[in-house]
């Protein structure tokens, strides 16, 4: 059987000092991609020229005005050929044989949608994972549990013709990614390895860490990504994945408003849990953490999180 065939799309902005490092690792892939899309989104750091300046024959570059993450990786699929798009950030990177084992887990798994294999974080000066090689794979649904953990945008790949079908990424500021993930995974599980063949590099003021920084400040407003899931579950084609989809919208909510109540906004948590469904002991937990005075929260959570563990 023939291996899967891939396309890289890498969405650029501002990454110059990240972006070469990051096709490097691209390029350096025992199984090497179809071609390398990188749409720059109105960069002004230099970064397009950069890539420019490489001349290598799989890489192509596409320019477009800033309009996000989610419009620039839909512009690389539209521009793509091959059966599978593989997704990078431009300050991220691969293990060499990051693309060779989604392709084991493609070929074992052939009636999914999206692929992904592990991942680990790093600093701004990390270096690519060494080859992961082997590791299990198996069909997780994306809604249930933890199993959203294990779906990252640097890690993944994606049928075209199932990104085509699904609209592709929204244009919101954050969370366009997590959006495209629920709506796919209406059409069946995913399929994930526990190879760690990718790397997130955190503090380079990318988006999360602007979030976060941002977070610190106020309280954002609600996700647009809780409109997805309400709208999928007024939507009666979808009956008999509503169960599931409701439990992973509750656990989002809960996971958001920790976040909340740890940065000082526990109105703005109140108001995002009270939404939800069912009263889970996490539900509960966060309900109450958040009735707790933001000066006496944070020295708790420093003892909680110094508490000895077995």
């Amino acid at each position: 059987m023939d291996k899967p065939c891939f396309s890289v799309v890498i969405p650029l902005f501002n990454k110059r000092d990240y972006v070469g490092a990051t096709l490097a690792s691209v390029l350096a892939q025992d199984l090497p991609p179809r071609e390398v899309i990188v749409v720059d989104n109105g960069s002004s750091d230099g970064g397009d020229t950069l890539v420019e300046a490489l001349g290598h024959p799989l890489v192509r570059l596409l320019r477009e005005d800033e309009r996000g993450p989610g419009p620039a990786r839909n512009r690389g699929i539209a521009a793509a050929s091959g059966e599978w798009i593989a997704f990078v950030d431009a300050d991220d990177l691969w293990a060499s044989d990051h693309l060779a084992r989604l392709a084991d887990v493609a070929t074992r798994f052939a009636n999914v949608s999206l692929v992904a294999s592990a991942f680990t974080t790093g600093g701004p000066d990390a270096e690519p994972p060494p080859p992961a090689g082997g590791g299990q794979a198996r069909l997780v649904d994306f809604y249930l549990g933890d199993n959203a953990n294990l779906v990252w945008s640097s890690a993944i790949a994606v049928r075209r013709e199932a990104l085509l079908a699904s609209g592709g990424f929204a244009a919101f500021a954050a969370g366009e990614d997590t959006d495209l993930w629920i709506r796919l995974a209406l059409t069946g599980p995913f399929a994930v390895t526990d190879a760690i063949t990718a790397l997130y590099r955190r503090g380079n003021a990318g988006i999360m860490d602007q979030a976060q920084a941002a977070l610190a400040r106020s309280a954002p407003p609600p996700s647009p990504v809780f409109a997805t899931i309400a709208a999928l579950l007024a939507d009666p084609r979808h009956a008999a994945r509503h169960g599931a989809l409701a439990a992973y919208g509750d656990g989002l909510r809960c996971r958001f408003a920790a976040q909340l109540v740890y940065h000082g906004h526990p109105a703005a948590a109140r108001a995002l849990l009270r939404p939800c469904t069912r009263r889970s002991a996490a539900w509960w937990l966060w309900w109450l953490a958040s009735l707790v005075p933001p000066a006496l929260l944070r020295p708790l959570a420093r003892l909680w999180s110094a508490r000895p563990r077995r």
